[in-house]
């Protein structure tokens, strides 16, 4: 109920979980290949938890605190797709006109504050058979690497691929946003 009252945001599920952790008294919602599509794409999601305030379940208005999305292997045609969701920006560019190949798994921790607004997040996972035309004759050919991201910085970890004729192995890139 609280998910459709969110814009261009349509979700169809089958068997909802509920978990209490009554250590730190909290509740988490679990599901299994939920259809989800936001703004008419679909998000081939494996797994959602949403976890709740659990004192807010005795109150009129219950608080999401962490959703967590687990997505199913991507190919970049369809993380290409997805990314019509993304403002226009440097990310969005490279990623529509320089990515060329490669497969992704990831997880995203969507972190939301007091009055259900975004707080904060963090996105992570593996990417493998990645090849980026970055010039015309240089490309990053049969990448693999690790990443993790939130709102400050994006680190690039295990890089392993060939620039050209040039072997990279265990290559780390730290990106600060701010």
């Amino acid at each position: 109920k609280k998910i459709s009252q969110t814009k261009n945001i349509n979700i169809e599920l089958n068997t909802i979980k509920f978990k209490i952790n009554p250590k730190e008294l909290s509740l988490f919602l679990e599901t299994q290949n939920p259809k989800i599509s936001y703004r008419d794409i679909s998000v081939p999601a494996k797994n959602i938890k949403v976890y709740i305030d659990f004192l807010s379940l005795f109150k009129s208005d219950t608080q999401i605190k962490k959703i967590s999305l687990i997505l199913k292997e991507l190919d970049i045609t369809q993380l290409k797709e997805l990314s019509a969701m993304i403002k226009p920006s440097n990310f969005k560019s490279l990623l529509n006109n320089k990515v060329k190949e490669g497969k992704i798994i990831s997880e995203i921790e969507i972190y939301l504050n007091d009055g259900g607004t975004f707080k904060n997040f963090i996105a992570k996972g593996k990417v493998k058979k990645l090849r980026i035309e970055i010039l015309e004759d240089f490309n990053l050919k049969n990448t693999s690497l690790n990443f993790f991201a939130d709102q400050n910085d994006i680190l690039v970890k295990n890089i392993f691929g060939n620039l050209n004729d040039i072997k990279i192995t265990e290559g780390d890139i730290k990106l600060n946003l701010e």
